[in-house]
């Protein structure tokens, strides 16, 4: 793997060219990953090892032996990050390292939706929504749908209809979704490049076609259910807050505390002798670990932490992947866990397909 060396404005490029298309498939995650640090050897090794199995056609045939360019660093300063849920996520995440994820994982996504309101909704849709919440509904999701990963297919779309939108909906892999509840659904907006996101509430959520999907997961606590129909929503149900790319910063603000959390797990279930951590992959958790917490500690937003990001996720699916594939996951339970959660809120494929179209060749 190759090296770096830091430049003087704090950016880094590469000392010596990567001699492997397995080396120059995992820069674009590797260079990310070392805002936090140099990766550990053995990670490095799994990040270039499924970055090689993650190129598609169009990555192959456009690889070439070019090293990719350092990331350049943004000229805009880090927006302020005042969530108010920051003590309550840190106290979970404890909770899980002591008893594992299982029995904590509602309160930890609970907390998650009281930190996308608290960040993305106007105060009229705050109050609205912490009052829902707290009169016993819970919230239901829906960013996955059935028309593939891609916006341009999405089903799931929103037409404006009068003074609102006319909301049509075929959301799969909804955690809880079978359920009675409120739901925050991505949709597509004609001539939006980026998905909206609109509050449907519960006595709207009711009127909706749900099934379950597939079997539980993490000891029955989690199921999945897909959700179709159409309802309108007033226009005062759109998520404005933050932008046309609201959606994208708070998935970059929770997936950190996310990867803390599965990274917490994996000590649990190897203290549980559930779980067999040699020193590559000791190493690999507690680095992951480390940038993990270091980034929920900032407090911030920039444009760069989507990669940053990316990265993270990218090196928290390919370590649980590791694991469950190598022999270290000895419960077919656990192993099933494991890898259901590479695929939440960001599978590698995604984070590669994004970090990978962010970098540019050395000398393009």
């Amino acid at each position: 793997m190759h090296t770096t060396t830091p430049l003087a404005d704090g950016a880094t490029a590469p000392a010596t060219q990567a001699t492997s298309l397995p080396e120059l498939a995992a820069q674009p995650v590797l260079q990310r990953l070392r805002s936090y640090g140099e990766a550990p050897a053995g990670l490095a090794a799994i990040v270039a090892r499924a970055s090689a199995r993650l190129l598609d056609s169009d990555m192959l045939i456009r690889q070439t032996a070019q090293p990719f360019a350092a990331p350049e660093a943004s000229a805009h300063a880090p927006v302020p990050l005042e969530h108010r849920e920051h003590a309550l996520s840190e106290s979970i995440l404890e909770q899980i390292r002591r008893d594992g994820l299982a029995p904590h994982y509602k309160p930890f996504m609970r907390t998650f939706a009281r930190i996308l309101f608290s960040l993305f909704l106007t105060p009229d849709q705050y109050d609205r929504a912490c009052a829902c919440i707290d009169s016993g509904n819970n919230l239901r999701f829906l960013m996955s749908d059935a028309g593939g990963p891609t916006l341009g297919s999405w089903r799931t779309v929103a037409q404006p209809d009068g003074d609102g939108f006319k909301l049509r909906i075929d959301k799969v892999w909804g955690m809880y979704a079978n359920l009675d509840g409120m739901a925050i659904v991505a949709a597509r907006t004609p001539g939006s490049f980026f998905p909206s996101a609109f509050l449907v509430w519960p006595e709207q959520y009711a009127t909706l076609q749900r099934s379950l999907c597939g079997d539980s997961f993490l000891d029955d606590v989690v199921q999945l259910g897909n959700v179709r129909g159409e309802v309108t929503v007033a226009a005062a149900d759109k998520l404005k807050a933050g932008g046309p790319a609201a959606l994208n910063k708070y998935l970059t603000t929770v997936r950190p505390f996310l990867v803390r959390a599965l990274m917490a797990h994996v000590e649990w279930l190897h203290g549980q002798g559930r779980l067999r951590l040699g020193e590559d992959e000791r190493a690999a958790r507690d680095f992951i670990a480390a940038a993990a917490r270091a980034k929920t500690q900032t407090g911030t937003y920039a444009a760069e932490d989507v990669h940053k990001v990316l990265a993270l996720k990218f090196a928290s699916n390919e370590l649980l992947l590791h694991l469950a594939s190598n022999g270290a996951v000895e419960r077919f339970a656990d192993q099933r866990d494991l890898l259901a959660f590479t695929k939440m809120e960001g599978s590698s494929y995604r984070c590669y397909h994004e970090l990978r179209a962010a970098a540019r060749a050395q000398n393009a």
